[in-house]
């Protein structure tokens, strides 16, 4: 009944995630449309000055490419990440606690506002949402628990973060 409940929730979640998918691009969503279509060894450049990272605007590039870059194409890479914390914050919850924790951390994941609300931009904090839970699992697993698969798998995972989150950072590392 788990798998059942955790796939009922994530298709309410889902439901109320595409309710604004369609939504007309905001400037920074248009300016990340327009940034993703340039050739990707041209767009960390681009973003040197801003600030932004790159990793988000080379996968949104790979995703347009895939799938267009309308409102609702370019959304839905952005709901297919938050729907994706739905099970991922479940294991996460029983990985730190237990099994009721986990469907709480699941529930909340589903209807929490925010995760909702940028469920419908395309913009990267969906995305970041997604790689902060992998990380706290990864090292819940691999440094906790002394699970080795998890442990190598936390520095990639840390790592696309900086990437995807903050340019700076990943320039020091």
């Amino acid at each position: 009944s788990l798998p059942a409940f955790l796939i009922a929730l994530t298709a309410l979640s889902a439901f109320l995630r595409t309710r604004k998918l369609n939504g007309g691009f905001w400037i920074d969503e248009g300016l990340s449309v327009g940034i993703a279509h340039h050739h990707w060894s041209s767009i960390p450049g681009l973003l040197k000055q801003d600030g932004s990272p790159p990793g988000y605007y080379l996968l949104l590039g790979l995703w347009i490419r895939l799938f267009g870059d309308g409102e609702r194409a370019t959304h839905t890479l952005s709901l297919v990440f938050g729907l994706a914390c739905i099970p991922l914050a479940f294991a996460a919850g029983r990985a730190i606690f237990d099994r009721s924790t986990g469907l709480v951390c699941a529930t909340l994941a589903a209807f929490d506002p925010f995760l909702t609300y940028y469920a419908q931009e395309t913009r990267m904090y969906e995305i970041e949402a997604f790689l902060s839970i992998v990380v706290a699992y990864a090292y819940v697993q691999g440094i906790l628990r002394g699970r080795t698969p998890w442990a190598v798998a936390l520095a990639p995972a840390i790592a696309a973060m900086i990437y995807v989150h903050n340019w700076a950072l990943f320039v020091c590392v």
